[in-house]
């Protein structure tokens, strides 16, 4: 201590109790007075004493026989230590039995098994289940998601930003919500929203939509939840270690985020330090216990591993979390909702309060980031250019440099994204359409180097049509199939594609209601006008609903909208480039072809409408 500047090692000698043979009890307690820390040692008669020599100590210590109390000015981050030192303290404390568990009642530490929620529940919609999840104990409910956009969105939600600030006051973890779309490898072949298979592609988009989320949410945001995560190694650890740098780069960059992977099904070894807890199980209670498959590992702090289990009987809960423990899930979601969507809806306070009696709770499993090495050289690589643009999107490409150990991009002076030296490619998106003169820089990140000169290259964005954003659209019939198409020029988190019916006239002298979910169709003589509409088509290439308007508005009782639609059946969906593709069973409904409108939300700087009139108008 005294060569280390009186500060303690990071990971204390004798971290929790151990109790039992061949361990003789408590060892050691820390105690804390205002801010200084003490250590409190047990006497040597309950303590096996090293003979002989020992490495690091001189030979004639003088070892007292009485208990001992030392003080600690502060502790040294994992951070500070080379990682093979990190990786033998683990394996220590493994072997020593202590495992960070903690005691059953959670007074042994903070690893007890804890909730944590997929909330995608909309705190406007249902406000009366946020201030639920909000007044659960923290040490219970410890970990909460939220899920604005499929992403952060383009500006801050007001309604969110509420609940992650209250979150955030009590302790609780909100994370923000992030696609990484299996990469862009599993069978889906999901595409950025750009439209991009590429896995630089997809890197540059996951990278800027974490910050993104803490650039409108700010430091209150408890970390990153990436979900549709690749499970596979793949050549050479490629996945495994892109998610890794991911992860660095998130924490390094937001100190304190925690983070979560979510393949949703088991997943390699070579992930077991990617992120700090992984999501391994997703899917119904007669599936947990019937038909689970494990992990081929099994990690030294059970909050690694989350299990959500849905369709799960209430009488059912405390079976389902003593399987879970064995199972080594530290963190477990269990609710009695179903598919399609299991997360839209919170159980009933009953439920919830069985939930909580059967977990011991504690705290998140948090790393530290791996130590950063290396320099960011400017002026290398020597031929980064802009390869494409866009309406809002600009591609640079560049060659590899020897030893490089990244790369950084930059825009007017500001660090954007890094990626590991196996891409060389980056995609930098939600720009504004029409601009120019924008100046990034490519660097690379080497183990050692002086810098060169800065190499700037100048992007501009492609300027938009007078149309807007979404255009050429129209309608063809194919017996009782009406086929939609549209070109979209600039990515939404949502394109959908709304449908009308046959509505009541107006009359001066009498209104009959039109009844469906109204959308702000454009103003006409300082007049907003609604476009009502009846049924809806949403999804992308891998499935698509088709969906009719169940909620109660009309437009002579307006008073809230309430946002319900029940299922009917699938208008499968296609895109290729800027096209847009609905094939809309008509059969059975009272749909009219001709009253459409088609609608884009989220991350672009625009939100666009085009209606079925081939009017087109922004809404602002």
């Amino acid at each position: 201590m005294t060569k280390n500047g009186g500060l303690y090692p990071h990971l204390p000698i004798v971290t929790y109790e151990l109790a039992g043979p061949p361990h003789p009890g408590s060892l050691a307690s820390f105690v804390t007075e205002d801010s200084d820390f003490y250590l409190n040692t047990t006497s040597n008669d309950d303590i096996t004493i090293w003979t002989g020599d020992y490495p690091g100590c001189d030979d004639d210590l003088d070892v007292s026989a009485t208990s001992s109390t030392l003080t600690i000015d502060g502790f040294v981050p994992a951070s500070a230590y080379p990682d093979s030192y990190n990786e033998q303290v683990s394996t220590w404390i493994e072997e020593l039995g202590s495992a960070n568990r903690g005691s059953d009642s959670g007074s042994g530490g903070n690893a007890g098994q804890q909730i944590a929620i997929a909330s995608y529940i909309n705190p406007l919609g249902d406000p009366t289940s946020w201030e639920r999840l909000l007044a659960y104990d923290t040490e219970k409910v410890s970990v909460l998601v939220a899920n604005v956009m499929n992403g952060p969105d383009y500006v801050a939600d007001k309604s969110w930003k509420s609940v992650i600030d209250q979150a955030a006051s009590q302790g609780k973890k909100i994370l923000g919500y992030v696609r990484t779309g299996y990469l862009g490898v599993s069978q889906q072949q999901f595409t950025t929203r750009l439209g991009s298979y590429n896995l630089a592609d997809w890197a540059s988009q996951i990278e800027q939509d974490v910050d993104k989320w803490f650039e409108l949410y700010g430091s209150r945001l408890g970390g990153i939840f990436f979900d549709e995560g690749w499970p596979e190694c793949g050549p050479d650890n490629i996945y495994a270690d892109l998610y890794a740098y991911i992860n660095n780069y998130t924490k390094r960059k937001h100190p304190g985020a925690f983070t979560v992977l979510n393949p949703g099904s088991p997943i390699a070894q070579c992930y077991k330090d990617t992120m700090d807890t992984l999501l391994t199980f997703e899917s119904s209670y007669k599936t947990y216990t019937n038909s689970f498959v494990p992990n081929d590992w099994t990690p030294k702090d059970p909050r690694k591993i989350w299990h959500i289990v849905y369709k799960v009987p209430q009488e059912q809960i405390a079976s389902v979390a003593a399987l879970a423990r064995d199972r080594h899930s530290g963190l477990l979601e269990i609710t009695d909702d179903n598919q399609p969507n299991p997360y839209d809806t919170l159980p009933s306070e009953a439920y919830m309060k069985a939930f909580i009696d059967e977990v011991s709770g504690g705290k998140p499993l948090i790393n530290d980031p791996a130590k950063a090495t290396g320099s960011y050289v400017a002026g290398l690589p020597s031929n980064a250019a802009v390869s494409s643009s866009d309406y809002s999107s600009v591609t640079l490409a560049w060659s590899s440099v020897g030893n490089a150990l990244g790369y950084a991009v930059y825009k007017d002076g500001t660090q954007l994204l890094e990626l590991p030296a196996s891409l060389t490619r980056a995609t930098i998106g939600m720009l504004d359409p029409g601009s120019s003169g924008i100046v990034f820089e490519v660097r690379t990140i080497l183990a050692s180097s002086s810098g060169g000169s800065s190499r700037l290259i100048s992007a501009s964005t492609k300027s938009l049509p007078e149309s807007g954003t979404i255009t050429n659209a129209g309608f063809t019939r194919d017996g009782d199939t009406v086929v939609y198409k549209a070109d979209v020029l600039v990515p939404y988190a949502f394109v959908r594609l709304f449908i009308g019916i046959k509505q009541p006239d107006d009359t001066i002298l009498e209104h009959k209601a039109k009844h469906g979910w109204p959308i702000e169709a454009g103003v006409v003589y300082g007049t907003m006008y609604d476009q009502v509409v009846n049924y809806l088509v949403e999804g992308n290439d891998f499935y698509s609903g088709f969906y009719k308007y169940t909620g109660s508005w009309n437009d002579i009782d307006r008073g809230n909208a309430e946002w319900s639609w029940s299922s009917i059946g699938v208008a499968p969906q296609s895109q290729s480039g800027y096209t847009y593709t609905w094939n809309v069973p008509f059969a059975g409904t009272d749909a009219v072809a001709s009253e459409y409108l088609i609608q884009g939300q989220g991350y672009a700087p625009i939100n666009n409408l085009c209606k079925g009139s081939l009017y087109y108008y922004s809404v602002l």
